[in-house]
């Protein structure tokens, strides 16, 4: 049995920890209050904005960025994780979609990463990345899907790639943070683009373009892009924080609980000392008296 001394240190150790926790616990807190409004309010705009891509898919375009093209050869997927660890399953969620995605492809996937545990996920599996990005997963400007998306963009237009998928954890509440795969480009949805194959008379959309239609699409899809990375990474850094929130919770009542067991451990292993000493002390006092 260790000493009382010994557990002494172990209840002042987890003690300690205890606090630590606690205090990234409170500043979760107060992030994830700023970071979950940030996510309430922009849902609204890129939601409408998809919805306003599928209306214009619909009008029909030979713009590759809306259409795509006639064969997938390549496909790039951008991976969205935090900066920081202590945010339980988090990232691991995020990183094993990646992968299980990437075996689901028979073309050469390209990687891009943003977040620096992702960054060291693949580079510890020594996976090429075409761009990492990080710095700013807790707390994203639009600078920073700017930056991403121009990348992702680039490799389409520039025929490296021939379809753009992200990846990220989308925000439910604290406890719950649920990958998805999206497709980014081309910016028209698969279900959409049969239909307008299927269809033979009559307008594909109730609205003409003016300018072109190429001429808008050239300049509307980027922004599109941007949007949905902007909101991805406002639901990763909402979904970051309160996953730190809830595991930083757990970790503090998991050392309080320790403190309480080492606590009665250390009163047991008192009460036996002492026991022991007056079982000494009466032996000693019954030999002199014998």
């Amino acid at each position: 049995m260790a000493s009382v001394r010994d557990i002494k240190r172990q209840i002042s150790s987890v003690r300690n920890i205890a606090k630590m926790t606690d205090a990234l616990q409170t500043v979760s807190g107060v992030k994830f209050r700023r970071a979950e409004s940030r996510v309430r309010k922009s849902r609204p705009y890129a939601e409408n904005f998809e919805e306003m891509m599928r209306a214009v898919a619909r009008a029909g375009s030979n713009n590759p960025l809306l259409a795509g093209r006639d064969e997938v050869r390549n496909v790039a997927v951008a991976t969205l994780t935090s900066d920081r660890g202590l945010c339980g399953g988090f990232n691991a969620q995020v990183l094993r979609r990646t992968m299980r995605f990437r075996r689901e492809q028979n073309v050469p996937v390209k990687q891009v990463a943003s977040g620096r545990k992702g960054i060291a996920f693949f580079r510890f599996r020594r996976m090429e990345m075409e761009e990492s990005f990080s710095g700013f997963s807790d707390g994203p400007d639009f600078d920073d899907a700017q930056r991403i998306g121009r990348t992702l963009t680039g490799l389409f237009e520039y025929g490296e790639v021939d379809e753009v998928y992200l990846i990220y954890n989308r925000f439910q509440s604290a406890l719950v943070q649920r990958p998805v795969v999206m497709r980014l480009l081309p910016a028209a949805a698969p279900e959409e683009r049969e239909e307008e194959e299927d269809e033979e008379n009559g307008p594909k959309a109730p609205f003409e373009f003016v300018p072109d239609a190429d001429e808008i699409l050239s300049a509307l899809i980027p922004r599109y892009v941007e949007t949905q990375i902007f909101q991805a990474l406002l639901e990763g850094a909402a979904g970051e924080h309160g996953a730190r929130m809830t595991a930083m919770k757990n970790a503090t009542d998991n050392a309080n609980e320790m403190a309480s067991n080492l606590t009665l451990q250390m009163n047991k292993a008192r009460q036996a000392q002492i026991t022991r000493e007056i079982s000494e002390i009466a032996a000693g006092a019954e030999a002199l008296a014998g």
